[in-house]
């Protein structure tokens, strides 16, 4: 008898270590599981978005907890739509969408990732009839309504004391806008890269040049990577953990330009060959950088230029509390 209850207790303690050692590994498991975050970021064929491919493509995004799922899209209305109804828990916007975003629909927004800013990447071109942002009174425009196109021809025209109204606007997609040039439907367009080098290749022979770009107003023209206010709130790591990949990916791509071009100009839909003149235009910031940009003042001000041309023109309901908005130091 006492053997027997020897056995009986020996096969108790079994079990319960069984379910002890079943607990932990759950636990553990589970413990796994609740270190990685993932998140799913919409994007659009930007090259300004490649960072974002290489981490997620070489496995940088996993190095810092975080499962990154690029969502792409073709249309800036797509993109937007599936961000406000939290399809995306983030999106790599423009800084004037953003702010846009904000007022017209209530968004309660957070900016993490100053992106890149472009210097010659948007341009407005004209023939050699036109020489100067003046010479656009009375004369027809393609560009696109509401993109960053329209901001940098509204900047342009306000530094010569003039609006939209003073032009004639014919609305139509960036790519299209370069078309209209070369066939010769209009005698200035406002597009972006690599537009920009296909009109340049097809019609610099004949007097087509740039008159503007986005040098000519620093920080007009820029992107950034937003979210909920309440997706950070539920995930206060997330922030920082995004900042590191963009970080990281951003140097692998300057330490391996060969491999990171491909990555990038496969996600953009161009070719490697097409993407450094792209890039010539562009400046990316890492996080140190973005800080100092927001420290010295340079972040805000952009940002009220970009606020106060958008109301301006209508297109905005209300002005908004940008500091609410910016999170970049």
């Amino acid at each position: 008898m006492k053997l027997k209850w020897i056995a009986i207790s020996m096969a108790l303690l079994l079990l319960v270590a069984s379910g002890c050692s079943q607990g932990t590994q759950k636990k553990s498991n589970e413990g796994k599981k609740e270190d990685v975050l993932t998140i799913k970021m919409a994007v659009q064929p930007w090259v300004g978005n490649g960072p974002f491919w290489i981490a997620e493509e070489k496995g940088i995004d996993e190095k810092y907890g975080i499962k990154l799922e690029t969502v792409p899209f073709e249309q800036d209305s797509d993109m937007n739509a599936a961000f406000a109804s939290d399809k995306v828990q983030v999106a790599n916007l423009a800084t004037h969408t953003t702010i846009r975003m904000e007022a017209n629909q209530d968004l309660d927004m957070k900016a993490i990732i100053f992106m890149d800013e472009s210097h010659d990447a948007d341009a407005i071109l004209a023939d050699k009839s036109i020489q100067s942002v003046k010479d656009l009174k009375g004369q027809k425009i393609a560009f696109e309504e509401g993109a960053t196109s329209e901001l940098l021809l509204q900047q342009a025209l306000s530094e010569e004391g003039m609006t939209l109204d003073e032009v004639e606007t014919v609305f139509m997609p960036a790519s299209q806008a370069g078309l209209s040039m070369i066939s010769g439907d209009v005698k200035t367009a406002v597009t972006y890269a690599p537009y920009i080098n296909e009109v340049l290749g097809k019609k610099q022979d004949e007097g087509v040049h740039l008159i503007y770009t986005g040098k000519d107003s620093p920080g007009l023209i820029s992107d950034i990577v937003v979210g909920k206010t309440k997706f950070f709130e539920d995930n206060p790591e997330a922030t920082e953990k995004l900042r590191k990949v963009w970080d990281e990916a951003l140097q692998y791509w300057k330490e391996n330009e060969e491999e990171g071009n491909k990555i990038v100009a496969e996600g953009s839909g161009i070719t490697a060959e097409e993407l450094p003149s792209i890039l010539s235009g562009l400046k990316f910031y890492n996080s140190k950088e973005q800080a100092e940009k927001a420290r010295s003042g340079e972040l805000m001000e952009a940002a009220g230029n970009i606020q106060k041309l958008m109301m301006e023109a209508g297109s905005m309901k209300k002005e908004v509390n940008l500091e609410e908005i910016f999170d970049m130091e």
